[in-house]
């Protein structure tokens, strides 16, 4: 919900003790400025009281607009606790305003809490409880690419459809390389331990013991595919294109770094291809 400015201390000053106030500094007679208002209502009406949007006609409150060093319009500030948080000019793409909300906005004690649930559950290695409360972190918001690549790990390897979504709408993003090489490695070894594709090696009981990690995997057994897949790759890692390399690389970036498995593993996984 969007509010007309009337009183500056208490709809601005005031306000801003409680909740994120982001002002739309805006005239009638400005184009862009009917440009960008209609996005900020919208989003604003999205939040679920988690700020509030505040406009202030320049023509009406040039004082208020001065005070903020407001040289053009649209200019739009992020008010909290009395202090600037963030700002930027021009009619912006809803998509950049999206991520200008998400990178500034402070976190509510809610979502701290929850940060810190998540963390917890990562930590004590119970990834059905991190994903459920990532999962309500992330709640559809489809611009929180972060949390979606995470979320996506955490599908992995029960639900490859649903990690399959999340990739998705990262896949044009260089930085999520390694989550989608991931996805890659482990929809690949499903396969194989579902012997739906062909595994090449120089030994055949090499190559079993690779298809018995992979039947792990696709069980949850991280330990023992682990075990298996750094076995392999001591014996044979040149197999299934590095495919034991690549299993254990995929295996630690699912489970994230301060999982126990990962702790206990990755150095006899160093060593084994150092």
């Amino acid at each position: 919900m969007a509010y007309e400015m009337k009183d500056f201390n208490k709809d601005v000053i005031e306000s801003s003790d409680n909740i994120p106030v982001v002002i739309d500094f805006w005239a009638e007679w400005c184009g862009p400025c009917r440009m960008l208002s209609p996005t900020l209502e919208k989003l604003a009406g999205q939040a679920a009281g988690k700020w509030k949007l505040v406009k202030i006609n320049t023509e009406e409150f040039p004082q208020i607009a001065a005070q903020f060093r407001v040289r053009s319009i649209p200019s739009v500030k992020m008010v909290y606790q009395k202090s600037i948080l963030a700002e930027f000019t021009g009619a912006l793409p809803e998509h950049q305003i999206r991520k200008w909300l998400q990178d500034n906005l402070p976190a509510s004690e809610d979502e701290n809490d929850s940060k810190e649930a998540y963390e917890k559950y990562l930590k004590d290695g119970n990834r059905d409880k991190a994903r459920e409360v990532l999962a309500n972190m992330v709640n559809g918001n489809t611009d929180d690419k972060d949390r979606l690549a995470l979320l996506a790990m955490l599908y992995l390897p029960d639900d490859l459809d649903k990690a399959g979504q999340y990739m998705k709408t990262l896949s044009e993003e260089p930085k999520y390389e390694i989550e989608q090489q991931t996805f890659e490695t482990i929809q690949h070894l499903i396969k194989v331990a579902n012997n739906k594709v062909r595994v090449t090696g120089n030994n055949d009981s090499v190559v079993a013991e690779y298809k018995a990690g992979a039947q792990l995997l696709s069980e949850n057994n991280f330990e023992g595919a682990l075990e298996r897949f750094i076995d392999c790759l001591i014996k044979d890692r040149s197999m299934d294109n590095e495919g034991p390399r690549k299993a254990c690389i995929a295996i630690f970036t699912l489970l994230g770094n301060e999982h126990p498995v990962t702790l206990q593993y990755r150095r006899r996984f160093s060593m084994a291809l150092y």
